[in-house]
């Protein structure tokens, strides 16, 4: 609601139509919401396909979590464009100040994931680590095992990634040279610091991609169990061990990705990003 809001008065100024298209935001951001979900989801079973491919029923529960940003942008640019085609719209002008005012959304939107304890840090002893509530809230997402240790505020990082973003578009677009840029430029720099704020992320069994040797979840599973930290099935039965073996500096009680799915996805896209930012630069049509 914030980002269709703020989207409106960039309209206004930015759009090609600049008394029209203010009010077709509205209707592109429906498109836009409606890409964000599904391919969020669709990102999501794609990623933990092994799961999903033996519960295919589930991959209609989105009421049970599970949707992953990549997805959502992909098709939300997707849809988006083709909703402001069919307006009438310049597309690309379109593209380069909704995808601003959307990436003020996500920063909200990242209060969240804080609050259910979603997409969490690994343990840290920097000063501005956060700890989650020991017991946890009933529905929370945060590893129990690691409740009341100092974690990476992974969550207030992306926040602040997201609005690193907004106004990075908010300057772009004042100082453009063609339409398109800002789209590109944002996409970019979404790549390059989500795979930032992915080096401090705790969750990895989650997020799955490639593991460091020796710290795959099997392979720290096992390591556990020679500890008497887990039972066969995986399940802690002296959490306050594990806690005080992370708490003294104890390695390899955690799967430890040497680069996530996010990571890969996001060199796909940055390298992708800086092809058509060429392209789309020499074009005289598109020029601001």
């Amino acid at each position: 609601m914030v980002g269709i809001h703020v989207a409106q008065k960039l309209a206004a100024k930015y759009g090609g139509n600049p008394e029209k298209d203010p009010l077709k935001v509205p209707e592109v951001g429906w498109s836009v919401l409606i890409g964000v979900i599904l391919g969020a989801r669709l990102a999501f079973v794609l990623v933990n396909w092994k799961h999903f491919s033996q519960h295919p029923l589930s991959i209609l529960a989105i009421w049970e979590g599970g949707l992953v940003m990549y997805g959502g942008l992909i098709l939300a640019l997707t849809l988006g464009i083709r909703k402001a085609r069919s307006q009438g719209m310049n597309v690309l002008a379109t593209s380069d100040y909704m995808l601003t005012a959307g990436f003020l959304g996500q920063a909200i939107g990242r209060l969240g994931c804080l609050a259910v304890g979603d997409d969490y840090g690994a343990p840290t002893n920097l000063p501005w680590a956060i700890t989650f509530p020991d017991p946890l809230p009933m529905g929370s997402a945060f590893a129990p095992e690691l409740a009341g240790v100092a974690v990476h505020p992974t969550q207030p990082y992306m926040t602040l990634k997201a609005l690193a973003l907004f106004f990075l578009g908010l300057w772009l677009l004042k100082n453009k040279r063609f339409h398109g840029q800002v789209t590109l430029v944002l996409f970019g720099g979404y790549a390059i610091l989500r795979s930032v704020v992915e080096m401090f992320r705790g969750d990895d069994a989650a997020r799955d991609g490639i593991f460091k040797a020796g710290l795959s979840p099997a392979e720290v599973g096992e390591r556990l169990r020679d500890l008497n930290m887990v039972d066969l099935y995986g399940r802690f039965i002296d959490i306050q061990a594990f806690r005080d073996a992370l708490h003294n500096g104890a390695e390899g009680l955690r799967p430890d990705l040497l680069m996530s799915t996010s990571q890969m996805v996001a060199g796909v896209c940055l390298l992708i990003t800086v092809v058509l930012y060429f392209r789309l630069s020499k074009r005289p049509d598109l020029k601001v």
